[in-house]
């Protein structure tokens, strides 16, 4: 007896989706091309960076979401990300010297949604771990740039800095047990 293997009807994507998808790449790599133009013509700041990584983080959010691990904790987590990028490229380029009260407060956000999202969708947590995971080495990894000067000027960075981090660890000690097994599932591991 020969099984015959059938695989279902691929779905194709609705004509128009894929025409306004099509029509603001069109727009969005026109704009990009112009903006960058412009900024080496006029031989400003670098505006230009900030018009591009806007572009791609709108292109990110609406268009290219992901097939694969879709959920709201990696969706935070991107859109957090993009926020901080876009915060400090601003800062560098156009506006110096208030990222650095401004980022912590992003970051005790993102992560006071993460907590409140993992309590509020506690059974289906294994789903979470990665984003959070990756939210909290962000938030330990700007530790030593609001630290490296002492005595400390800016306070309210630095005590948002340690709210972010007393909620990931807080995160973390409640979710160790489910570490190790993500960790696995993310890295490939396989038991021997």
């Amino acid at each position: 007896m020969n099984p015959k293997i059938t695989y279902p009807v691929p779905v194709r994507q609705h004509s128009f989706y894929r025409t306004m998808r099509n029509i603001v790449r069109i727009v969005f790599l026109t704009a990009a091309f112009v903006c960058v133009l412009l900024n080496i013509i006029l031989k400003g700041k670098a505006w230009s960076l900030i018009v591009l990584w806007s572009l791609f983080s709108a292109w990110q959010l609406i268009f290219s979401l992901k097939l694969v691990e879709y959920s709201i904790f990696s969706h935070i987590t991107h859109i957090f990300i993009d926020a901080i990028v876009l915060l400090w490229l601003i800062d560098r380029f156009l506006a110096p010297g208030w990222a650095s009260t401004v980022i912590p407060i992003v970051f005790f956000a993102a992560m006071l949604t993460m907590f409140v999202i993992y309590f509020v969708t506690y059974d289906r947590k294994h789903r979470h771990l990665a984003s959070m995971l990756v939210m909290g080495v962000l938030t330990l990894a700007a530790i030593p740039y609001y630290t490296h000067n002492w005595p400390i000027e800016n306070w309210v960075a630095v005590a948002f800095q340690i709210a972010s981090t007393v909620l990931f660890l807080i995160l973390l000690i409640i979710s160790w047990k489910d570490i190790p097994a993500e960790l696995k599932v993310r890295f490939k591991i396989k038991n021997r």
